[in-house]
């Protein structure tokens, strides 16, 4: 503030904290101005009888807070744990001891009574203090004249802003009490989830512990062709050293005959030369004691020279192994490096694996709820308007119904324990075995279905049925083996079991050839020997076949030469065949297929079927078809027994040809 001495207008400089300079304009009405350093823009100051009516002091200069570096009252902060007691508002350590207004004064005095009256610890403790607040804030809006609406405007709408936040929690007070039900929902939901993935997590262990079990075989394995390759190493240096012995005395007697060949002729020359000199036989004899002392030296210096080098390996054997060894360790390396990284694009793969599995089978057992609900007499535009939904962790029940089959009626969800490929086709192994070995002890061929059933009921008991489900899903899901879908054609009634047994005797026919061909009982044949027994092993193959046969057990070997034909017919890792048995097999399905459309060119396309023509048109494609296999045949056809097929009414020529396609029929004699 300025103020007027003696009547005198006077311009005074306010202190340096300020950063301003001020000066009385003699021009403008008797009232103060100021200036800012750096710009002639003069600012007025309200004169002094429109000043708020507050105790003061005429001519007292105040220079509060100009001075004050730090807040009157302290702003709140985040609550810290500290051993300084505070004021609710302001710290009293950080009050300043510089005079202030009276009124401030008065307003801080107010306020900190009224803040230690207070009882802080109430549940209500920031209403209590805001309203002590309140009072403060409206007394100085009262004694403010100039700013009272103002103030009491942003004082009103601060008012409602907190009304509106106060309406605002009490409607998101159920949305709390919401949120803490639905997370237990979810936490209880995660422990099912939990339990149910129990048994999956186990079978990941076991896996586990198989696939450790075999990299420590692998690793023995490795062990021992390490140590073979020692022993082999040793045994070549010896052999290495005998031969540079051999080669070093071959040079020995070669220099010897030579100088017993020179001496000879240089003795030949002296006796010409000196024919009547006679020999000093004193000299001869100190000469040869001389020789038989010299060599007895050397003889004595090459026995220490063996037996001193006798387990050094020649240097440039040592530099070829040590190169040797270094580039098997560069290719050590190489593989690791390779290997690592193959580890880590296969479990990429199991992961993408995984979800697109998921992704299939929950597509699939949209498909299944589909069809279930069209069998169930449902309409089109009833199926629009009915929600087909399927979870991919369960399969969905078929039913009870009669038209179920026996081991899949069910109602309600079945547990999706995703089985493995391997799993299944170990299972079905199972199955197969136990079955051949039942209908051996009846002397019948029993149904797959109904055995199947039993099988599961036998095994797994109590889980029956979410075994049942998983494989038959699995089975439909592995469609690309031709043995789970061969097992499941069967089990579906699309093809009968006699296909599946005459593969098998197919196959152990060939084998049977193939160890009578062996004489030496070694379990290997020469590429000729090989191609000769399977061309008599299989008399009515081309020779198209039989070369395909060859190149895919050469290409499964690696061998061109010799053949191990045990290992054809061995299973790999995952339990399938390998490329030679899945042509075998696939050479059986398309003769099977020529030979079925060579008889439907021979009935001349006839609408129906006698068992006269079918047997007439057997017998043109192929001659030397045995009686009993003919009338096996044709009681396939008709669905009749062989003492019932002259009773057998006519039926048509497709049904017939269907019915040998899901039989086991082949060509018996070669082609005319």
């Amino acid at each position: 503030m300025f103020t007027d001495i003696g009547g005198c207008e006077k311009t005074q400089g306010l202190s340096s904290q300020g950063g301003t300079t001020r000066k009385l304009n003699a021009n403008a009405p008797p009232c103060l101005t100021y200036q800012l350093h750096g710009s002639n823009i003069k600012y007025h100051l309200p004169q002094k009888q429109l000043l708020p009516s507050v105790e003061k002091n005429d001519g007292y200069l105040s220079n509060w807070p100009g001075h004050v570096g730090g807040e009157i009252v302290q702003q709140k902060q985040a609550f810290q744990p500290s051993n300084v007691n505070r004021f609710h508002g302001f710290d009293i350590t950080n009050v300043n001891n510089a005079p202030k207004p009276r009124f401030l004064q008065q307003l801080e005095t107010h306020l900190r009574k009224e803040l230690q009256v207070l009882d802080l610890s109430g549940p209500n403790a920031q209403e209590v203090t805001l309203q002590a607040y309140r009072e403060v804030f409206e007394y100085f809006i009262e004694d403010l004249k100039t700013y009272k609406p103002l103030l009491s405007a942003i004082k009103n709408e601060y008012e409602i802003t907190i009304a509106h936040l106060r309406n605002r929690i009490r409607e998101l007070e159920p949305l709390k009490s919401l949120l803490v039900a639905t997370s237990e929902t979810c936490e209880q939901r995660i422990i099912a989830l939990q339990e149910e993935e129990r048994f999956e997590v186990q079978s990941l262990k076991n896996e586990k512990v198989e696939l450790l079990d075999k990299i420590d075989y692998l690793l023995r394995v490795q062990d021992s062709l390490e140590t073979q390759v020692r022993k082999l190493q040793k045994e070549l240096a010896a052999e290495y050293e005998r031969y540079r012995e051999q080669h070093d005395a071959r040079k020995l007697l070669i220099s010897d005959m030579n100088n017993l060949r020179y001496q000879q002729e240089k003795s030949k020359d002296s006796h010409t030369e000196e024919a009547e000199a006679v020999e000093d036989t004193v000299k001869l004899k100190l000469a040869l004691k001389v020789a038989r002392e010299d060599l007895k030296a050397l003889q004595v210096e090459l026995n220490a020279m063996k037996a001193e080098y006798g387990d050094v390996i020649p240097r440039r054997d040592f530099e070829v192994l040590d190169k040797n060894y270094n580039e098997l360790s560069e290719k050590n390396e190489s593989l690791q490096k390779q290997y690592f990284q193959m580890k880590q694009e296969y479990t990429t793969l199991l992961e993408v694996n995984k979800h697109i599995t998921l992704e299939r089978d929950k597509l699939s057992a949209k498909v299944e709820v589909f069809k279930t609900k069209m069998a169930g007499g449902l309409s089109l535009s009833q199926l629009e308007n009915s929600p087909i939904e399927a979870d991919e962790d369960y399969f969905e029940g078929l039913g009870t119904g009669e038209d179920v089959i026996a081991y899949l009626r069910h109602d309600g969800l079945i547990k999706n324990v995703n089985l493995a490929k391997e799993s299944i086709t170990k299972v079905l192994k199972e199955v197969w075995k136990e079955k051949m070995a039942a209908d051996l002890q009846i002397g019948t061929r029993s149904s797959l279905p109904e055995f199947f059933h039993n099988f599961l009921q036998k095994k797994y008991g109590d889980s029956a049925l979410l075994w049942a489900y998983n494989i038959y899903y699995g089975c439909r899901d592995h469609q690309k083996d031709e043995f789970i879908s061969l097992f499941f054609s069967i089990l579906n009634g699309i093809v009968d079991e006699s296909v599946y047994h005459g593969q098998i005797e197919h196959i152990a026919h060939v084998l049977e050839q193939l160890n009578h061909s062996d004489t030496s009982r070694k379990g290997i044949l020469s590429k000729q020997e090989f191609s000769q027994t399977l061309k008599t092993a299989l008399p009515n193959k081309n020779e198209k076949y039989i070369q395909e046969l060859i190149v895919a057990a050469t290409t499964q070997l690696g061998d061109e030469k010799k053949i191990k034909y045990n290992t054809l017919f061995e299973e790999n890792a995952e339990g399938t065949a390998g490329a030679f048995i899945a042509l075998l097999q696939s050479q059986y399905t398309a003769e099977k297929t020529i030979y079925l459309d060579e008889l439907r060119k021979a009935l001349e396309d006839k609408e129906e079927l006698t068992e006269a023509d079918l047997k007439k048109a057997f017998q043109t494609i192929d001659p030397s078809i045995d009686p009993q296999t003919l009338a096996t045949y044709l009681a396939q056809g008709f669905q009749t027994t062989k003492e019932q097929l002259d009773q057998a009414a006519a039926v048509d020529t497709d049904t017939v040809l269907d019915r040998l396609q899901a039989s086991d029929i082949k060509r018996v004699g070669p082609r005319k």
